[in-house]
């Protein structure tokens, strides 16, 4: 396969389902009401990169050696395990999930 097209992307998806007893979004446990899950809020990370020819460095796990992030010239193995948090998918995820916890509640 050709440079051009050794393309990746690792995504991932959290997602928040909240459980309201059906009565004006009341949490669970205020009354004997059903409970009725809200729509769920999802939260997307992806780390986009390209697939190396063969395998670089010795840190991290599955496909890390072969994995080189876009704007990066070494291995996510390479790179380390604080600069790889950093760039990944699932910190993406997280910190989109955290931003959502932090913001003003609706009125």
């Amino acid at each position: 396969v050709p440079p051009a097209r050794r393309t990746a992307r690792f995504r991932c998806v959290l997602a928040l389902v909240e459980v309201c007893d059906g009565r004006a979004g009341l949490p669970v446990g205020q009354d004997a009401r059903p409970r009725v899950p809200t729509a769920p809020q999802l939260f997307e990370g992806a780390c986009e990169g390209r697939i190396d020819f063969a395998p670089r460095g010795a840190g991290g796990f599955g496909y890390d050696p072969l994995f080189i992030p876009l704007g990066q010239e070494q291995s996510f193995a390479e790179l380390g395990e604080d600069v790889k948090n950093g760039l990944s998918h699932r910190a993406n995820a997280l910190a989109k999930l955290r931003a959502w916890f932090g913001r003003p509640a609706a009125r």
